[in-house]
This record gives C-alpha cells, sequence and structure tokens, in this order.
C-alpha cells in the first residue's frame, strides 16, 4: 500500500512537504464551540441533532473529543461553519490533538462543490503538534489530505484524493473511509466522463452499506442522496430522503437535500417543506453565531421562489423571491447577487411578466458585501476570484435583460445586450482558461453561440429558427453524460415542447411533453402543454388525464393561476 510506505519515512516530514511552515501564526485560534447543548460523545450518540458516528481516535480529551465527534459530523452534512468552530473547539481543549487540525484542514475544502481555502488547510496541517504519535489509520487520513491539497488544481485534486481513499478502503473499511470515498467519487463526476454512471454507482453503494449499518449516518444518507440524484435513480434514494431530515435535523442542508429527492419525483409540497425548514435553520445559526447574511442559505430560498409554482402558489414565490431582494439590498456578495439576477430570468419565464425586468433587478443597484474566501470561490484565487465574481454577476444580469428582450421581441435591444455579453465572456476568458481544461471551455462556448442564436430567433419571433436552436439545446444536454440522465435536459425540452405547440406541431409537442413528464413527473407546466397539445390532435382521453392531473395538483391553488379555469372546465 502506499500509505504504509509513505508513512515509514515519518508523517512530520511529509507535511513539510505541503508548502506551509509550521508558525504560531499558523496554528489556529481557540473558538467558543457549538454555542448551544452538550457535544457528542465519542460512541456517536449526537444530543444536537446531527447525527450518529464513531471514529477510532487515538487522543484527546474527552471534551476535545466530543468536539471533534461534532465537527466530523457537522462536516458530512457540508456545515463546514459548524465544523470548523467545532474542531477549533477541539484543538482549544486540547492543543495537543492532532487530529483537531485535520478537522480543520477538512472544514475548509468542500469536497463536492470544489470550493477550496488551500492555504487555510495547508496551514491547519502544518499546525499539528506531533503527528508522528498518531496510529497508522489516523495518519492514513492525514496523508490523504496531502494528496488532496498537492494537487494543483480542483479536478486532479478530487482524483488524487479518491486514490488515496481507495487505498485506504482496501486497507480500512470502516464507515468513515467509505463515505468520504462515495462523496469524493461523486467530485470527480464531470459531464466529459465517460462512467458517470459506474461512479455514480459505486458511490451509492458505499453508501448503502454504511447506511444499512448505521441508519443515523448523516454522510451514509446525503451520499444516497447525491448519488441518485438524476430522474433515473431519484427513486432509489427516496428512503434515504426521508430519514435525511431526521438524522441532522440542526444542520440545514440536511433540511435541504431530501428536496433534490422529492421534486424529481413530483413531491413538490414535501421539497417546499423541506426547503423551508432549511432557510429557517440557516438563518436561525447565521444570528446565533453572528455571522454576514451570506452564510444564509440562498440555494433554498432560490428553490422557494421556483417550486410554489407547481402547485399554483404564485404568492408563496413572490414572498420568496421579494425575501431575496431585501436581502440584496442589504448587502450581498456578488456571488448572490448573481444567483438572484438567473432567480429574476426563472420568475419572469414562469410569470411572462417581462416588462419588469428593470424593476425587479433594481435591487442590485445597492452595493455588494463581500464576507471573505469562503463565500463564492477560493482565496488561493485572490484578486482574479474576485474580478471572475464581479464578471460572473455581470454575465448573469446581461443574460436575464437579454432574455427580456429577446421575449418582448426587442431585436435591437436584444443584439446591444448580446454584444455586451460577448465583452463580458471576453473578459472571463483568461481566468476560464487558467482554471479548466480545454474541453470544458469547448462545451461552454458552444452553450454561449447556442443562446445568443436562441435570443435572436426569439427576438426576430422565427419560431423556425427557434426549434431548430432549441434542438440542438435538447441533443447537446444528453451529450456526454457517461452513460446517466442528465438532470436539467427536461428544462430544455420542455421549451421545445413549447415552441413545437407554438408552431402548431402538436404530435411532436405532446411526444416532447410526455418525455418531459417521463422524467420530471407532477411539473404543471408540462401537464398543460400536454392537455393542450393533446386537445389540439384531437386526443380528448389523453387532454382529459393531464388536466384531471393539473386539477388534482392545483387543489390549493390560487384562483388567478393560468390554466386553472380551463383545467377545471375541461370534460374529465
Amino acid at each position: 500500500m502506499r500509505m504504509t510506505r509513505v508513512i515509514c519515512i515519518g508523517l512530520a516530514a511529509v507535511l513539510a512537504t505541503t508548502g506551509c511552515k509550521r508558525t504560531d501564526e499558523a496554528r489556529p485560534s481557540a473558538g467558543s464551540g457549538s454555542g448551544g447543548g452538550s457535544a457528542a460523545p465519542e460512541s456517536g450518540v449526537n444530543a444536537d441533532a446531527l447525527g450518529a458516528l464513531s471514529f477510532p481516535l487515538t487522543e484527546g480529551t474527552p471534551d476535545a473529543r466530543a468536539h471533534f465527534m461534532r465537527g466530523l459530523l457537522a462536516l458530512h452534512s457540508f456545515w463546514y461553519d459548524e465544523a470548523l468552530r467545532e474542531f477549533t473547539a477541539a484543538s482549544a481543549a486540547d492543543p495537543s490533538m492532532n487530529m483537531a487540525h485535520w478537522g480543520q484542514a477538512m472544514s475548509h475544502v468542500k469536497i463536492l462543490w470544489g470550493e477550496d481555502d488551500v492555504m487555510a488547510a495547508k496551514m491547519a496541517l502544518a499546525s499539528m503538534p506531533d503527528p508522528d504519535k498518531l496510529s497508522p489509520y489516523e495518519q492514513a487520513w492525514i496523508l490523504a489530505t496531502v494528496a488532496l491539497l498537492k494537487a494543483p488544481d480542483v479536478r486532479s485534486s478530487r482524483i488524487a484524493f479518491a486514490q488515496a481513499l481507495d487505498d485506504m478502503y482496501m486497507q480500512y473499511p470502516d464507515d468513515e473511509v467509505m463515505t468520504f470515498y462515495a462523496i469524493t467519487l461523486l467530485s470527480t463526476i464531470r459531464p466529459e466522463n465517460p462512467d458517470n454512471l459506474a461512479i455514480r454507482e459505486k458511490a451509492a453503494m458505499l453508501a448503502a452499506k454504511v447506511f444499512a449499518k448505521n441508519p443515523h449516518h448523516p454522510g451514509a444518507a446525503h451520499y444516497l442522496i447525491h448519488a441518485d440524484d438524476t430522474p433515473a435513480l431519484a427513486s432509489k434514494a427516496l428512503d434515504a430522503a426521508r430519514a435525511y431530515r431526521t438524522i441532522a435535523p440542526a444542520a440545514f442542508h440536511a433540511q435541504h437535500m431530501p428536496a433534490h429527492i422529492f421534486a424529481r419525483l413530483g413531491m413538490w409540497s414535501d421539497a417546499i417543506e423541506s426547503c423551508e425548514k432549511a432557510w429557517d435553520s440557516s438563518v436561525a445559526s447565521m444570528q446565533r453565531n453572528k455571522l454576514s447574511a451570506n452564510h444564509a442559505d440562498f440555494h433554498s430560498l432560490q428553490w422557494l421562489v421556483e417550486m410554489p409554482f407547481e402547485l399554483g402558489h404564485r404568492k408563496a414565490a413572490d414572498a420568496a423571491l421579494a425575501k431575496f431582494a431585501m436581502a440584496i439590498k442589504a448587502g450581498l456578495s456578488r456571488r448572490y447577487r448573481g444567483f438572484y439576477a438567473s432567480e429574476v430570468a426563472s420568475y419572469l419565464a414562469r410569470t411572462s411578466e417581462w416588462n419588469r425586468v428593470d424593476e425587479l433587478l433594481a435591487p442590485l443597484s445597492a452595493a455588494p458585501a463581500e464576507d471573505g474566501p469562503d463565500v463564492g470561490a477560493t482565496s488561493s484565487c485572490g484578486g482574479a476570484a474576485m474580478a471572475a465574481g464581479e464578471l460572473g454577476e455581470t454575465i448573469a444580469v446581461l443574460e436575464t435583460r437579454a432574455r427580456a428582450a429577446a421575449m418582448q421581441h426587442d431585436i435591437d435591444g436584444t443584439k446591444k445586450l448580446i454584444g455586451e455579453l460577448d465583452a463580458a465572456h471576453a473578459q472571463l476568458a483568461p481566468t476560464l482558461k487558467a482554471s479548466q481544461p480545454a474541453a470544458v471551455i469547448t462545451v461552454l462556448d458552444a452553450q454561449s453561440d447556442r443562446l445568443k442564436r436562441e435570443l435572436l430567433a426569439r427576438a426576430a419571433n422565427d419560431n423556425t429558427a427557434l426549434i431548430a436552436v432549441l434542438r440542438e439545446l435538447v441533443d447537446a444536454a444528453h451529450v456526454d453524460m457517461g452513460g446517466e440522465s442528465n438532470p436539467t435536459a427536461f428544462l430544455a425540452e420542455e421549451e421545445l415542447a413549447d415552441a413545437l405547440l407554438a408552431a402548431k406541431d402538436s404530435p411532436k409537442a405532446a411526444e416532447a411533453y410526455a418525455h418531459v413528464l417521463a422524467e420530471q413527473p407532477s411539473r404543471a407546466h408540462s401537464l398543460l402543454g400536454a392537455a393542450r397539445a393533446a386537445t389540439a390532435q384531437g386526443d380528448a382521453q389523453s387532454a382529459a388525464r393531464s388536466y384531471a392531473a393539473l386539477v388534482t395538483l392545483w387543489d390549493s391553488a390560487d384562483p388567478t393561476t393560468p390554466g386553472l379555469d380551463e383545467a377545471r372546465t375541461s370534460k374529465h
């Protein structure tokens, strides 16, 4: 085993090659802990509702071990703030505890998201007082993390970490190795990979083994959800989704993640409930720990703008968007400002109120707020990350404005905004070239080209050209997915179905809507489109089924929901 051979030369010597000298400044300052309740004992029974696990520590006072265990539980729910607080508290409780510094390092590495503060992680490892006294098992974790941090970029770092964990799995096939291995495998999934489905299946197998052995392990349930988060696989993770909410209710991400499975299965009320709990929990954590608004769960808030439309609850969507706008006005990082701009585009697409684009983007006139390197980009990128964040926001705003202009058939305005988009993409190109493989840049360039042609076709009201480019978009969404179904391809196919219906090609529109509904059950827009396509073909039976499904879905819909009266008055 590579791990065993390296350990023989001394772990302290290996750590000296990570690029950070051990200094007093490198040692993280003592933290205050979780701020409430007792931490988990080493047995894994957790009093603060983050789940249960075991880790064979050979060092640390009882208090330090308790903080370590809670930090590890938080890490499995991607609650990086809490994990860092707990691992730092472990160091404060026992300054000689080496593994507490490993936990701090891992809190700076967001495995699946690719957002790493590499320097902070290296400094945490460099602060270990005496790593050579650790057990071979503990040293294996340190060396795996060294491999992760030595890699020159995110992609190669995940491959290196997966290889190290594969070695550990052969030697130490315990719950923690299997769960970390599972999520690291999932982090290697890329559209161009030829074996994505096999990766998902292996990750799911590893997580399922742990889940069967310990149904309270947060990582096991969490990573099963991620492994099966595609239209074809989602039903396999339903039990894990239902369990994860109860395993770690204190972690807001544990409340959000089940929504991925619920939404894929058309369980909109459950998905909305999950995101509401996630948002509320994140705000409570933010306030309790005196963090900036950048630490709230705006991902869940975005979903709370989207999903109420499926149930005909526009007022709820309006309230969520208004909440997001208020946060923008109060000051958020550029990352979330870009998310907001994109959410405005999605909201306008659902309401067709494109003339409100200036009104809804107006909150972005407020100054942005930055909240350190842990929000949005890796600190190792420095000013380049900041510039990329600003360009990302600019591109999101321009795309929203360009789509609004196109949907209102403003050809000149659309062309002007496309020109500004081209200029912004040109500014971003050097950063992409330095950080992404050529194959990814080729895909991004093709996506940009299709977007421009789509917008110009919409602006010119040229449905023939629009259908052609949407067909390209649908085909591209299904290409190079390594044998797995594309998780978002149904969105492009739904737009194609709309264009086909507008072109009075109801048979092909019906086929496209049916395909969407096969991948995304109970999607209201496609149910209404399918009903209209069936009616246009004289297929009363199919139309009645779709209208009936809509009436059931919209049993508590706002009275003004477009299509509601149509569905209720149809014969079914």
